[in-house]
């Protein structure tokens, strides 16, 4: 029922709520006006600072990082996403758009000394940022190599733009990432996945325990689990956690 009292504001496809002003009497405002009042020129989009799109550009290959309220129109225009881009200030990290299967990768296939950084010591753990050194040791030992292992996975792994001289991130160029890398993915969790959420087929991180390339010893090696920042060290050979490949930009 309509109160005659109260003015109706036209607008196709536009929304209202109503308001009291100080005398009582009830008047129809937009949301979109409402959003405006309240922000006070705020920019949502100041959150995501650190977090971009990158892709090499079909055109000349150069890689590029968008930020991504202007991805969109990229991608529509025919570009391909490598990844998202993370800056944390010195630390510079691509997370791939995709991971390994969902129900997660061993470590290696036997109990190994892949010959990356290896500590018994949680806090010396979580500052190896050497994930490029410690998987391409890995990967040099056959219980790591092939995609069913998380280093060879990440190793292999691979993203083309799809011109017709191909740029990208190929394989060769990403590796399982350190603790230490992990830990700046977690820290920036629902900033990357909005930034996967705008590229299309990619998968966006899980809340669940993923591999790094940092050994505990030959037998274990460290993860993490991005639900509340869990670290732990478990079996390579038999247990199976996510694997999300990384590299640099």
């Amino acid at each position: 029922m309509n109160d005659p009292n109260i003015p109706i504001l036209s607008g196709v496809g536009s929304e209202y709520i109503v308001l009291a002003d100080s005398s009582g009497k009830m008047k129809r405002v937009s949301l979109a006006n409402l959003k405006a009042s309240i922000l006070g020129g705020a920019n949502f989009n100041d959150i995501y600072d650190n977090v971009f799109i990158a892709c090499h550009r079909k055109s000349d290959g150069l890689m590029l990082q968008w930020r991504p309220e202007d991805w969109p129109a990229q991608q529509n225009a025919g570009e391909v996403a490598d990844g998202v881009a993370l800056i944390v200030g010195d630390k510079h990290l691509l997370v791939a758009p995709t991971e390994a299967d969902s129900n997660g990768l061993i470590w290696s296939s036997a109990a190994v000394s892949g010959g990356g950084t290896t500590t018994t010591a949680r806090l010396t753990a979580q500052q190896d940022f050497n994930g490029k050194a410690n998987t391409a040791a890995q990967i040099g030992h056959t219980e790591c190599q092939g995609t069913s292992y998380a280093p060879g996975f990440c190793a292999a792994y691979s993203r083309s733009n799809g011109a017709a001289t191909p740029a990208g991130v190929l394989a060769g160029q990403w590796w399982l990432p350190s603790l230490g890398e992990l830990y700046l993915i977690f820290q920036n969790y629902h900033k990357i996945n909005y930034a996967l959420s705008l590229i299309t087929g990619a998968v966006q991180l899980p809340a669940a325990a993923h591999w790094s390339s940092t050994e505990y010893s030959a037998t274990y090696a460290w993860g993490l689990y991005f639900r509340y920042g869990d670290q732990y060290n478990d079996a390579k050979a038999s247990r199976r956690y996510r694997v999300r490949p990384v590299s640099a930009f």
